[in-house]
């Protein structure tokens, strides 16, 4: 992915050759999940719970777990409870997307939680997860947003993921998640808005942050 970042049409692309014959990456914040969106999503969620765990979901998703999951997110956004960013391909394939949870309470709207976030296995290990908390961090800092937490199962690929992003854990739930008999722990990890944000530009533009950090 190259150091590219255009809106346009209501949303935000960023220029890219990681896979062949896709041009770009698009990051869209939806408002309304119409029929269409809904089998994307439900497609993109059972192809990466096949690969890796998803909160919430066990290895297979059945079609009532993923009708009930829809109806709730729908419910959420025309409440604006939440914000979902949609990831797509220059060939409008639906490749990925995150929930950030808005927390309301007068105390504490300063913080979200990232939800659910997946990724479509094709597009992992690349400036896709980069971009996407750029616009994150950009959406954070428009709701007044200056901390983002989220939990995860101990030690699968999307808890190391976080902890490359700079994730750290704050708590830690032994009894976590249940699964086929087995008990597993749990982390509870945040960062900060702002980190999250250079974090981000660093990767996406490293010629930028060296500059920024020699220009004091």
């Amino acid at each position: 992915m190259h150091n590219t970042r255009v809106e346009r049409d209501g949303e935000v692309q960023y220029a890219t050759d990681i896979v062949a014959d896709v041009k770009h990456i698009a990051y869209r914040w939806t408002q309304r999940i119409d029929e269409t969106l809904e089998g994307r999503i439900i497609e993109l969620m059972r192809e990466v719970t096949a690969g890796a765990p998803i909160i919430g979901f066990g290895t297979a998703i059945a079609d009532d777990e993923a009708k009930a999951y829809i109806k709730e997110l729908r419910e959420n956004l025309a409440a604006e409870k939440c914000r979902l960013l949609t990831i797509y391909s220059s060939e409008r394939e639906l490749i990925g997307l995150c929930t950030l949870k808005r927390n309301l309470n007068p105390n504490n709207r300063h913080i979200t939680d990232l939800a659910k976030g997946m990724i479509a296995e094709k597009y992992r290990g690349g400036m896709v997860l980069p971009a996407a908390f750029h616009e994150i961090a950009i959406r954070c800092e428009q709701d007044g947003v200056e901390v983002v937490t989220l939990d995860v199962r101990a030690d699968t690929p999307a808890h190391r993921v976080w902890q490359k992003f700079g994730f750290r854990s704050y708590g830690v739930l032994d009894d976590y998640a249940r699964v086929n008999g087995q008990v597993f722990a749990g982390h509870f990890m945040m960062q900060k808005v702002s980190e999250l944000k250079d974090r981000a530009i660093g990767i996406l533009w490293p010629q930028a942050e060296q500059r920024a950090a020699a220009n004091g």
